[in-house]
């Protein structure tokens, strides 16, 4: 590092290998610590749009359409079980639609991921998922893509107000708190 001035003002410099360096740094510890991306109204052209609508088969294999929950809080939350930073969350996600089902708060999980390996899982895990989980196979990618995930990263969450309209858009995983937060803000 070295000294500069920048409007009559001595201010530190680093060369721009420091600089890269420092700022891959910074990016390494934010993913390290959790730190997620997170849509706000200026730049995610989703936000206060219209829910799209998506029918994919549940565990049954039957056919379930996102408006069967139209006026709830709706927590569509896309997954696969393969995805460490998913089943983190899903204990959360769980405990949350326990808290405030009776609020109106309805949480849906899309897997995207093949059915077998989705049923496989979910026999073991615990505590019990206690919200639906919807089938869409690894190939199928037009529903996240609808929601605003062109990348297919996951965990990717979406939460749709009682009207119908997207509130919230969430990559990474989300924990108990934040969850709750989000949710209290919302039924307010």
């Amino acid at each position: 590092m070295s000294m500069m001035r920048f409007n009559g003002q001595r201010v530190m410099s680093m060369s721009g290998r420091k600089l890269k360096s420092t700022i891959g740094c910074l990016f390494i510890i934010c993913v390290i610590s959790g730190v997620n991306f997170t849509a706000n109204a200026q730049s995610d052209p989703l936000l206060n749009q219209p829910r799209p609508d998506f029918s994919l088969p549940d565990l049954d294999g039957k056919l379930r359409s996102a408006s069967e929950w139209d006026g709830k809080l709706l927590v569509i939350n896309f997954w696969a079980s393969w995805c460490e930073p998913c089943l983190r969350e899903m204990p959360a996600f769980t405990r949350l639609q326990d808290h405030y089902e009776d609020q109106g708060v309805q949480f849906i999980g899309v897997a995207v991921d093949n059915a077998n390996a989705v049923r496989t899982f979910l026999n073991d895990f615990e505590p019990r998922i206690n919200y639906p989980i919807l089938l869409g196979d690894e190939n199928t990618f037009a529903t996240p893509v609808a929601y605003g995930n062109q990348y297919g990263i996951l965990p990717h969450t979406v939460i749709v107000d009682k009207t119908g309209k997207i509130a919230y858009t969430h990559f990474g995983s989300l924990t108990y708190e934040q969850g709750r937060l989000l949710l209290m803000g919302m039924l307010l």
